[in-house]
C-alpha cells in the first residue's frame, strides 16, 4: 500500500507531535478540552457534574483492565491521573499469547468504541502511522515515544505471529482483532462500566478495588465465548 493511500485512509501526521505516553496502557485523548465556569460564575450546590472527556477517558482504561483480567493479567493499578506523558494509565505484566496481548492493547479504543458508537478516528491514526514507519524507520525516530502506543504496540504483537506480507495483511489481522475486544468487552459491558464509574469518582484504583467495582460479575466466560467464536486461543 503506498503512502498516500494509508494517509487517506489514516489522516493527517500533524497528530503525531503531540504528547506521548510512557506507560502499558494509556487512554490518550490529546486535543480534546475539559468545560469550564465563566469568568465570575458562582458555582451552585448540586451533584458532582463529570466532563465528557473524563468519562471516555475512564472507559477507556477500564477497557484495558477488564480485558486484561480476562485474557492477560489483572492489573496491579488503574488510573485516571494525568502526568507529563499521559492522561491514564492501566500496568500489569503482558504474559500472555500475543493475539490476546494485541487485544488487551486495542481494548481502551474498543471501549471508546462501544460507549459513544463508533470506532475513535485516534486507533487508526496510530495503526497508519506504525505501518508508514515499517518502511519508514526515520519516521519513528521524529516522533519520539510513537513506539508507546497502543496501535504500535498491537501491530507488534500481530507480527509476531502473522507473517504479513503487505499492509493490507497487518489492517486485516488488527481488525480481526479489535473486532474480538470490542465484542468481547460488550459481552461484560456492566462490568466495564462499575470500573469505569469507580474510576471517575476515585481517579486511581488498585487491583482489589478494581474487583471490587466488578463485584459478583463474570468477565471471563463471556470473554471466552466471544473468543473461541472468532477463532482465537484463550490466554
Amino acid at each position: 500500500m503506498r503512502s498516500s493511500a494509508i494517509n487517506q485512509r489514516f489522516g493527517a501526521r500533524s497528530d503525531w507531535a503531540k504528547p506521548l505516553p510512557s506507560e502499558r496502557m494509556t487512554g490518550d485523548l490529546h486535543g480534546r478540552t475539559l468545560p469550564c465556569m465563566k469568568p465570575g460564575a458562582v458555582a451552585e450546590a448540586k451533584p458532582r457534574q463529570h466532563s465528557g472527556a473524563r468519562i471516555v477517558l475512564a472507559h477507556h482504561e477500564a477497557g484495558h483492565a477488564v480485558l486484561s483480567a480476562a485474557l492477560n493479567d489483572a492489573p496491579h493499578q488503574v488510573s485516571i491521573v494525568a502526568d507529563a506523558a499521559t492522561h491514564g494509565r492501566t500496568t500489569q505484566r503482558m504474559i500472555a499469547r500475543p493475539s490476546s496481548l494485541a487485544q488487551v492493547y486495542l481494548a481502551g479504543f474498543a471501549a471508546e468504541h462501544v460507549l459513544r458508537g463508533r470506532r475513535p478516528r485516534q486507533l487508526d491514526q496510530e495503526v497508519g502511522f506504525s505501518i508508514l514507519a515499517r518502511t519508514d524507520p526515520e519516521l519513528m525516530k521524529a516522533f519520539d515515544g510513537a513506539e508507546l502506543r497502543d496501535g504500535h504496540r498491537a501491530i507488534g504483537e500481530v507480527l509476531r505471529v502473522v507473517q504479513a506480507r503487505t499492509d493490507d495483511e497487518i489492517l486485516l489481522e488488527i481488525n480481526r482483532l479489535y473486532d474480538a475486544a470490542r465484542e468481547s468487552l460488550g459481552s461484560v459491558w456492566p462490568a466495564v462500566q462499575r470500573v469505569a464509574s469507580a474510576l471517575v469518582e476515585a481517579e486511581t484504583l488498585s487491583r482489589e478495588e478494581m474487583f471490587a467495582a466488578i463485584g459478583r460479575d463474570d468477565i471471563y466466560r463471556p470473554v471466552f465465548v466471544v473468543q473461541a467464536r472468532h477463532g482465537l486461543p484463550i490466554r
